[in-house]
């Protein structure tokens, strides 16, 4: 490996992989105590598992086919607001409906034929695996499929009443009780959340610009520092906006404008922060002339009257506006290089734009701009019929053919011993699908500990609260604390809430039944057994076919995340960020790198976790993640700055045009190469390529705005924007020495 190691290894102080890098009691303590949200997620699934519970004792026959509502419950979002709950409620109902015809179909045509069932079971559960994964959607359809079709498989004809009634009266309480509990119960709107959002990311500003004041005045200010962008944020932002228009149907005529004030903000934002990080102390020290503190301060006034304007939804637009002329004018006058002032005073203007848009009554115009197409054909015929499609997802492909492989037989171990109560094995192995090996681990380690414990706590209702329990008030009591556990762990964080599901349904199938002793004792033990032997056969078959490395994962995350950032920085140079492609090309980035962020934290649960050699790769992974978001805000600032800062790109002379125009192309190029060797599709780097771009673009400008003879304010201006490309060429260079070192062929 030609680059150089990481010094630390993650794991080196003698915390356990298993517990997420810490000691078992540290991290229980981390995962019981309460969290922002916690109570109210918990309370909901608490509420809403009782209910499904007193339901099902008092008016379902038989009882126990609840377990499999409360489990749904329990396996959904506690924490989601309105529109988030109304669209996955709508949509696991649509599931339920998907699944009763796919399962009706297929005990009609091979119901009685064995030979002809496994097949087709086989090929529907990889398709609906493909399906779930592709979408990011829970694997709803194949774990219901298998619930009818593969569960007591010599029976068709009572599979079918099953498939009609009931898996869709099971799916439709668990999700159904959910939704309502969820709307009921302190529902939270997605549009007050948008809004909070949006003030957060203008009181960021507000406080950046406030410090700059500080330091004119002689102030300490800030010493903590924002940073400037976290992969997932934004993406996450236009989901919130996609959920608010659900809850609120009216404001589907203001999508543009909404879309373009989030752009303008998260842009905004992303520019006060890098100004804060990156202006020296020695300039912070220094007085700002009466100009430049007047803009500073009319800034601050701009910034808290629309910040006031998203928190009492009302429109200051005009005022704002009044208060920010045309910045060209306004701040840029005899100044031959526009300052980030006159930037941020553009996008403080456009903001208020978008604002106005939205208060108005009127449909608003398209404010995201749309790509023109010019040599881009469309395709003739859908992207799924064409061979690129199935190449580029060829690991989803595996993730499905594997996972339905082992159901199938697990379904054949099954009957093969005659043994119907370890048909638990055969949900094991669409449960413990997931992305990696290292999510599997965790998987498989919450069901069976989640399992166990649900068990514990039924042999301890049976043998202690049981036998005095003879009405259904006796029945809630006895049952509560148990739900309440299950209920408080569901609603932790992803490394645990898993488990919670797990003994909420262990306990479920064993005490939902009708009042009075029970005998049946066996179908703990047999449950157990049956998801041990589950994990066990998708232990063997992830190692034997296609081991999905959470590694290797991360890394083919990273190297698409680094593609879209290329193709970003080639689009034209005087391209606003709105246009549609280039806005699909960020999201299309802050999503890969969030999920290549996930692997690498999966990456430490796998078994060879503890190798020196795997924990430096993971380690430059982390941090070629850190480098490759933090390069994404800069580049985003770059053509920000570019586009709204006074001077149009195609106002530049020819040949000041033509090297920021090589250097834009050699960026995008570097990235793409490094993505190329971090799939191991090259052998190395060690170009000096954009170094020397750069140094040409530097001596250019600065011959053009003879930086030699400027004053204090334009020269620290210049230095500021020559900084942001230094900056940017530094973080390639180190993306390029990580990719190298991480590359296959290293």
């Amino acid at each position: 490996m030609s680059a150089e190691a990481p010094r630390t290894l993650p794991g080196s102080d003698g915390n356990s992989r298993q517990w997420f890098g810490t000691t078992l009691l540290r991290f229980l303590r981390d995962e019981f105590k309460d969290s922002p949200g916690r109570k109210l997620g918990a309370l909901r699934l608490f509420i809403g598992t009782m209910a499904i519970a007193l339901v099902s004792e008092t008016l379902l026959r038989p009882p126990h086919v609840a377990a499999v509502a409360i489990t749904i419950s329990l396996g959904l979002n506690p924490r989601a607001n309105a529109g988030q709950s109304l669209e996955l409620g709508l949509r696991m109902f649509g599931y339920l409906v998907v699944m009763a015809g796919l399962c009706i179909f297929s005990l009609a045509l091979a119901g009685n034929e064995p030979w002809l069932l496994m097949p087709w079971s086989f090929a529907v559960m990889a398709l609906a695996l493909f399906h779930s994964r592709y979408i990011g959607q829970p694997t709803a359809i194949a774990t219901w499929y298998s619930l009818v079709v593969l569960y007591s498989a010599a029976t068709p004809q009572q599979n079918i009443y099953t498939a009609l009634w009931v898996i869709p009266i099971m799916g439709g309480l668990g999700v159904g009780i959910w939704t309502l509990v969820q709307l009921a119960v302190k529902p939270q709107d997605p549009q007050r959340l948008l809004d909070t959002a949006i003030v957060g990311h203008l009181a960021t500003v507000e406080t950046v610009i406030a410090a700059r004041l500080a330091d004119h005045a002689g102030g300490a200010g800030r010493t903590e520092r924002t940073r400037l962008s976290a992969p997932g944020n934004f993406a996450a932002t236009l989901e919130l906006l996609r959920h608010t228009q659900i809850v609120h149907p009216a404001l589907r005529r203001k999508h543009n404008a909404y879309v373009r004030l989030l752009v303008e903000i998260d842009g905004l934002r992303r520019i006060a922060v890098w100004l804060d990080q990156s202006l020296p102390g020695e300039h912070r020290a220094q007085p700002m002339s009466p100009r430049k503190l007047d803009a500073y301060r009319r800034l601050r006034t701009a910034c808290e009257a629309l910040r006031l304007c998203v928190e009492e939804s009302r429109d200051v637009s005009a005022q704002t506006l009044a208060l920010l002329p045309d910045p060209a004018a306004d701040f840029a006058t005899g100044q031959p290089i526009p300052s980030l002032p006159t930037a941020m005073a553009a996008s403080f203007r456009r903001i208020a734009e978008a604002i106005a848009a939205i208060h108005a009554q009127t449909p608003t115009r398209a404010l995201v701009e749309p790509d023109t197409g010019a040599g881009e054909e469309k395709p003739a015929l859908p992207a799924w019929l064409g061979y690129e499609f199935w190449a580029a997802n060829i690991d989803t492909v595996q993730y499905g053919i594997k996972f339905s492989l082992g159901a199938i037989l697990c379904a054949l171990i099954v009957q093969a011993l005659a043994w119907p109560g370890i048909e638990t094995a055969i949900l094991t192995c669409l449960v413990v699908a997931q992305t990696s090996l290292g999510a599997d681990y965790r998987q498989s380690l919450l069901r069976f500990s989640g399992a166990a414990l649900g068990g514990l706590c039924a042999y301890a209702y049976a043998l202690a609260a049981q036998p005095a329990i003879d009405t259904i008030v006796g029945f809630a009591f006895a049952t509560a604390p148990v739900f309440a556990l299950a209920a408080w762990i569901a609603a932790g964080s992803p490394r645990i809430a898993y488990m919670g599901k797990q003994i909420g349904y262990s306990f479920a199938i064993f005490v939902l039944h009708d009042l009075g002793p029970v005998t049946d004792l066996y179908l703990l033990r047999d449950r157990v057994l049956g998801i041990f032997l589950g994990i066990a056969v998708m232990g063997v078959l992830d190692y034997a076919l296609w081991p999905r490395r959470s590694i290797s994962l991360a890394r083919n995350r990273t190297a698409s995340a680094l593609q879209a950032l290329a193709a970003f920085t080639a689009r034209p140079a005087d391209a606003y960020p709105l246009r549609e492609k280039m806005l699909a090309l960020r999201i299309t980035a802050d999503k890969n790198l969030a999920s290549a962020q996930d692997f690498v934290g999966h990456a430490a649960l796998e078994p060879d976790a503890t190798i020196a050699s795997t924990s430096r790769e993971r380690e430059a992974l982390s941090e070629l993640i850190r480098d490759a978001s933090d390069l994404s805000g800069l580049l985003l600032i770059r053509r920000r700055y570019r586009a709204l800062g006074g001077v149009a790109f195609g106002d530049y002379p020819n040949t000041l045009r033509g090297h920021a125009l090589a250097f834009d192309s050699g960026l995008a190029g570097a990235l793409n190469r490094a993505a190329m060797v971090l799939q191991g599709r090259e052998p190395g780097l060690g170009s000096e390529a954009i170094a020397e771009l750069h140094r040409r673009l530097e001596r250019g400008s600065a011959e053009h705005h003879a930086v030699d003879r400027l004053s204090a304010e334009p020269a620290m201006a210049w230095e500021l924007r020559r900084m942001l490309d230094r900056q940017i060429v530094a973080i390639v260079e180190r993306i390029e020495r990580r990719a190298t070192y991480l590359s296959p062929h290293s």
